[in-house]
């Protein structure tokens, strides 16, 4: 008799894989600088990385790539440089974090924060993990 599967596991690394998705497609968006729709219609999904949080990569990648500019205006006074000069990864994983910290209440700011740092250290530069859980941790301070 096998053991009945995990949900509360599953839908965790769901969505971790929905936000890992999501910084590659934000990231595709700024390179390309085309649409949002269209990099959204035409990111790069790969079967084997499994099934992702659908509902949650849906509902931010349409704010992020939309209201992008009032994420960056909530973090803008805790970073030494202006959003728009960061590295594009950077600036994917901020927006992604900000826009979990400010909306969506059912997950914890230690997550979000944690997330994003973990997001940091797959993708973006060597030390920019410590850069991005400053930004957020000082966000999500303000927030409180």
């Amino acid at each position: 008799m096998s053991n009945p599967p995990n949900l509360k596991r599953q839908a965790i690394e769901q969505r971790s894989r929905a936000r890992r998705l999501l910084v590659q497609t934000l990231y595709q968006w700024q390179i390309s600088g085309g649409d949002a729709k269209e990099t959204y219609h035409n990111r790069l999904i790969d079967p084997r990385n499994g099934d992702i949080d659908a509902l949650y990569f849906d509902a931010a990648y349409e704010y992020i790539s939309t209201q992008y500019e009032v994420l960056e205006e909530s973090y803008a006074a805790f970073m030494s440089r202006q959003p728009k000069m960061l590295d594009p990864t950077e600036r994917a994983i901020l927006w992604i974090g900000g826009y979990e910290l400010q909306h969506c209440p059912d997950i914890h700011s230690s997550v979000s924060i944690n997330e994003a740092i973990e997001l940091a250290k797959q993708f973006g530069a060597e030390d920019s993990y410590k850069f991005i859980n400053a930004t957020l941790d000082k966000l999500s301070k303000s927030l409180a």
